[in-house]
């Protein structure tokens, strides 16, 4: 009877068994281990000079154990994206410590996003990294190529979205033109990034004040700019923009006004009201130069005679020799009295 059973089970209704994936899968293994995970993520990367240096330092030291934001997470249990928006979802409780795992890909990916944040102040939004989700998986090591070319990352997926849920990244997705599915595009710190490993807000605003002005002494400000520039516009021209998304917009604007210190916005003003004032001078002095429209009416008044054809050319150029003829410096000395003379000669009266 019992082989019955298992007959009937393995047999199904069309009558031929039909193995599962998983079981394909052990017999193609032939008893050998299952593969774990093909890469162990692990930040070995450069780390440029200045605030991105000391914003490494603090996120290497960080100990996720003890972090109680990820600890409140566990508890209530991960929701992954493409659960996002179902309403029936309902996360499953974890336990509170997570696995070695989890914790190498959370380090590599934290040390991945400081080193290539953009902390330019005056940048529009703060701390975008400035790399495509598959540079940083090659930097943190868990890009994985398979035999048909297909790439992974879904070690760093994983991790970048448990960061979302702890509100220590804001990730904009759009639709990717080769894959046709939905990635993360734009990546941008928040200040509880920052603030959950050790730093405070006057240690992130005092950074970021003397990192503007190192780059404002050492001439790379300039570059930056056009670095940032020339990121937005390959943005651009992939088509990913976020205009419409504006709790996005006001998400990153909050940030911005969190980070940026009242001495770098005071400082910012001042040096745009000396540009203003320089601006004004020259265009004072510019205005000295050429006189106004008021001051040239009989000028611009013999400019639209001889222009609407009422005078041929011939008759134009022998009344202008004419009158310097008789006032040889008068075109020069008082050119308003050269021309109404000219005006009265032709019969025109303003």
């Amino acid at each position: 009877m019992t082989d019955q059973v298992v007959s009937l089970q393995q047999t199904g209704v069309t009558g031929v068994y039909r193995s599962s994936r998983r079981g394909e899968s052990n017999r193609l293994r032939k008893g050998l281990s299952k593969t774990h995970r093909n890469h162990v993520p692990v930040f070995n990367g450069k780390t440029p000079r200045g605030m991105a240096a000391k914003v490494v330092a603090c996120f290497r030291g960080h100990d996720w154990c003890r972090n109680q934001d990820l600890i409140a997470l566990r508890q209530k249990g991960y929701t992954p994206y493409t659960r996002m928006f179902d309403a029936n979802f309902r996360p499953k409780p974890m336990r509170i410590t997570p696995r070695s795992e989890s914790r190498e890909a959370l380090t590599a990916l934290s040390l991945v996003l400081a080193a290539n944040c953009d902390y330019n102040p005056d940048s529009e939004y703060m701390f975008e990294v400035m790399l495509p989700v598959e540079e940083i998986a090659r930097r943190m090591g868990v890009l994985h190529v398979y035999e048909s070319g297909r790439k992974a990352y879904d070690i760093l997926l994983n991790a970048l979205r448990v960061l979302e849920q702890l509100d220590y990244v804001v990730v904009h997705r759009d639709r990717d033109s080769d894959s046709g599915q939905n990635k993360p595009m734009r990546i941008f710190l928040t200040e509880k990034c920052f603030t959950s490993r050790g730093m405070t807000l006057e240690n992130v605003r005092a950074w970021l004040h003397k990192y503007r002005q190192w780059a404002v002494a050492s001439g790379v400000a300039e570059s930056m700019r056009e670095k940032y520039e020339r990121h937005v516009l390959k943005m651009a021209r992939l088509g990913i923009s976020i205009d419409r998304h504006h709790s996005l917009k006001n998400r990153l604007k909050q940030i911005k006004r969190w980070v940026v210190s009242p001495e770098l916005r005071a400082e910012k003003a001042r040096l745009e009201d000396d540009l203003g004032a320089v601006l004004d001078e020259q265009a004072r002095k510019l205005r000295q130069l050429r006189p106004a429209r008021s001051e040239r009416r009989y000028e611009s008044a013999w400019r639209r005679y001889t222009a609407s054809g009422q005078i041929t050319r011939i008759a134009q150029m022998k009344s202008e020799n004419d009158l310097k003829a008789l006032y040889p410096l008068l075109h020069s000395t008082d050119p308003e009295k050269y021309y109404r003379l000219l005006l009265e000669s032709a019969g025109i009266t303003l």
